[in-house]
């Protein structure tokens, strides 16, 4: 279990949505996982969940999820009646684990099954915190927050929407720094086009992500479209260190501080970053990018919210069940307090990023430009199961002004759509309407700033490769 509270939900925490049984590519099988990882994860929401849970009706959700991916009915698969003692409610879940798994599909297997009924019980509490992690996945959200090199492929964000002529396609939106993509002289708004040699033409974000990953060392051949010029592009696969912050003068006294997610050293590596830039001539405002922004470490969002605001401002009321409740405050001495601030969010920005969002909004310390935030707030951690692990949410967080988040969202000040025809012209229409709230006259130059991010609604969830 990681000791430090996890306020951000991973990309990731897709696979839990994934209720059919099939085998999932990438995913190392386990050997033997059954029933008893179902009620392994129950036991920790006992314990650990937020609110008093129901163990039967959660049991029932898992077989539930169980009947769909086997097809067997509820005849072979009934409900445990409510009310019935825990011992009991543990022993007939057992036993229809075990008649299910005689009747998964081909291909598939008895973990799997165990796989898919702990994600329906999880994904039953509707909670967007609280999911599974197969044993692959759960290793590279542990490795991510970490800020250790949580994957194997190139170094770039990839997002899904489509184009002028209908065609979903797949767009680079974040090239990260030092990356093999940075490297290899891809750009934000390349449109991914194939990978070596396999059309990406109406193919998810999951599809194109799973190709360009691969063996340290391999390479990769991308084809990819740019200013209307089709073009192949060769890149070698190593492992991918996602850098928490990028900061860059994005004009004369203008910084432009992004924050890719709030992972180890995020807070230490905007401070400094703001503190080179303050080094070439002093900084008039500033831009705080948030978009597709995760979420991470709970004591890294408190960092980052004291670049901007006094020490000891409160960035959010916690709810912890038994417990009294509680305030997150910023920590660390300001570096920008009273700089005009734009922060930009979208429908990728969550948790730690809603946090500050919504703490800059109430106090009205910044502009929020963007998009509707994921509505995805709660304090969580990471436990490790017998086979992967899951997320479990223990605090419920509110705004300052007691403004729920979670299934909300937070409301940009002025809404700005980034869209298909936008990453086609190289414009970023979100980052120009905040610099233009700032007053600043020049629109950057289209390829040569910061990477965007995407539109609130996509198809297919964003994946880094």
């Amino acid at each position: 279990m990681l000791s430090a509270r996890i306020i951000g939900r991973s990309w990731l925490a897709a696979v839990v949505a994934v209720l059919l049984l099939v085998p999932v590519a990438g995913l190392a099988p386990a050997s033997a996982a059954d029933a008893s990882l179902t009620v392994t994860a129950l036991r920790v929401l006992e314990q650990a969940y937020v609110e008093p849970v129901d163990p039967v009706q959660l049991l029932n959700a898992g077989i539930a999820a169980m009947r769909a991916a086997t097809k067997l009915g509820a005849d072979a698969l009934p409900d445990i009646a409510p009310g019935t003692p825990e011992v009991d409610a543990d022993t007939q879940f057992a036993a229809e684990f075990s008649r299910a798994a005689q009747a998964v599909p081909a291909g598939a297997s008895g973990t799997q099954l165990a796989y898919v009924a702990t994600a329906g019980m999880l994904a039953s509490l509707h909670d967007s915190h609280t999911y599974y992690l197969p044993p692959q996945a759960f290793r590279e959200t542990q490795r991510q927050v970490t800020g250790n090199p949580s994957f194997t492929g190139i170094g770039v964000e990839i997002t899904s929407q489509k184009d002028s002529s209908g065609t979903q396609s797949i767009w680079i939106v974040n090239v990260f720094p030092g990356s093999p993509a940075e490297q290899a002289g891809l750009k934000r708004f390349d449109r991914l086009v194939a990978v070596d040699g396999r059309s990406l033409a109406n193919k998810t974000t999951s599809d194109a992500s799973q190709w360009i990953r691969g063996t340290a060392g391999s390479s990769v051949t991308l084809t990819i479209e740019r200013s209307g010029q089709s073009m192949q592009v060769s890149v070698t696969r190593a492992p991918i260190q996602v850098p928490p912050v990028r900061a860059s003068l994005i004009a004369p006294g203008v910084a432009y501080l992004q924050v890719f997610e709030f992972s180890q050293g995020a807070g230490r590596q905007l401070r400094a970053g703001i503190q080179a830039l303050q080094a070439q001539g002093p900084i008039r405002s500033a831009v705080l990018d948030l978009r597709g922004n995760p979420g991470g470490l709970i004591t890294e969002a408190a960092s980052v919210g004291g670049v901007f605001l006094p020490a000891g401002t409160v960035l959010a009321r916690i709810h912890e069940r038994g417990q009294a409740p509680s305030v997150l405050e910023t920590s660390g001495q300001p570096v920008l307090p009273g700089t005009p601030l734009v922060v930009l969010v979208d429908g990728q920005s969550a948790s730690a990023s809603e946090i500050l969002a919504g703490a800059f909004k109430d106090y009205g310390r910044a502009t929020i430009v963007g998009a509707k935030t994921a509505g995805a707030l709660g304090g969580s951690i990471m436990v490790a199961l017998p086979e992967g692990g899951m997320s479990v949410t223990v605090e419920s967080i509110l705004t300052p002004n007691n403004e729920r988040v979670e299934g909300v969202g937070v409301t940009p000040d002025l809404n700005v759509a980034l869209t298909a025809n936008d990453m086609e012209r190289g414009q970023d229409t979100q980052l120009q309407a905040a610099l233009h709230a700032l007053g600043t006259a020049a629109a950057p130059p289209a390829r040569t700033v910061p990477p965007a991010a995407w539109q609130t609604h996509t198809h297919g969830a964003p994946r880094r490769a």
